[in-house]
């Protein structure tokens, strides 16, 4: 008798734990299949771009160094941000001018300038900029930094020199127009026709 009332309340046992894997089941579905409708929707707070100070056609900016224009830079379009001391440029065009009488021109396709430090970025959507030297040799790459306190151009992206009778190629660039210095960083290879 007492085997029948052990195994009666096994059976009960199985059965309400099977009652209640059941129920858990059919609750989860119910959540699942239609939860997303009743659950109170998350709030989301789009990050929207701020909007420029100024639109500009026609930007200009001149570096002016010792009474003489250290470089210059042109954009057919602008849109400059006072709160982040910066422009954001389209259709740019930068020349640069050493003591010498070393230039450097290069035209891009978009560019940033820091209207404080007076460091700009050029870059090319497709394809290289071209820096032209008037010495011959013209720098290949799709971006280039200008640091306006060490008067130093660089890059980490592969670049290309090319010149009368040379080419070298690598990947990164350091160039000091005062001192008309290049480094390709790493990667390098020399060419000479």
């Amino acid at each position: 008798m007492m085997a029948n009332s052990t195994l009666s309340f096994q059976r009960v046992a199985k059965a309400g734990l099977l009652g209640i894997i059941f129920a858990v089941l059919a609750t989860l579905l119910i959540f699942i299949v239609g939860g997303p409708s009743r659950r109170v929707p998350q709030v989301s707070v789009p990050v929207l771009p701020q909007a420029a100070d100024a639109g500009v056609t026609g930007f200009s900016f001149v570096q002016n160094k010792d009474g003489l224009v250290d470089w210059k830079i042109q954009a057919k379009q602008a849109q400059v941000f006072d709160a982040d001391a910066k422009a954001v440029l389209n259709d740019v065009q930068v020349t640069l001018l050493g003591a010498d009488g070393v230039t450097m021109t290069v035209a891009g396709d978009d560019g940033t300038i820091n209207t404080l430090s007076k460091d700009f970025v050029i870059s090319k959507k497709t394809g290289d900029l071209a820096l032209v030297l008037n010495s011959g040799y013209t720098i290949y790459t799709s971006r280039f930094t200008w640091d306006n306190q060490k008067h130093r151009i660089w890059t980490d992206e592969p670049v290309t020199i090319k010149g009368p009778r040379l080419e070298v190629t690598g990947q990164g660039l350091d160039a000091f127009l005062a001192t008309q210095e290049m480094r390709v960083r790493r990667n390098v290879r020399v060419g000479i026709h």
